[in-house]
């Protein structure tokens, strides 16, 4: 097997609403489909990012995890999200020609912003 990318992230939260606008205003990420406490969110490449505000079964499943958001310049993008009052975690990490900075989105979940090499 070879896995070529990641397709589908899930995520539980407390507060939809503000999950939802923190994905969407904040990341940018275009609302795909939605319903009761449940979105489903895309990126510009097309991979799906699921927040879930009312399944505790999807709570308990999707409450931990690390995922990346590839972008393209990673001061920028890192500016932005503390412009936006987003908790930023450590400073920017560097290895290889990769940069990334983990953050807190609203649920207290840690992500990270990452920047590949050409």
């Amino acid at each position: 097997m070879q896995v070529k990318s990641f397709s589908w992230v899930g995520v539980s939260t407390s507060d939809f609403g503000r999950s939802l606008r923190f994905y969407r205003d904040v990341l940018g990420l275009e609302v795909w489909v939605a319903g009761d406490e449940q979105a489903i969110l895309k990126t510009a490449s097309g991979h799906q990012l699921e927040i879930f505000g009312r399944d505790e079964r999807e709570k308990q499943l999707t409450s931990s995890p690390v995922v990346a958001f590839e972008v393209d310049d990673l001061e920028t993008a890192r500016e932005e999200l503390r412009l936006a009052g987003i908790e930023l975690i450590g400073e920017i990490g560097r290895w290889n020609g990769f940069a990334w900075q983990y953050f807190r989105s609203p649920d207290g979940h840690i992500f990270e912003l990452k920047s590949s090499p050409r």
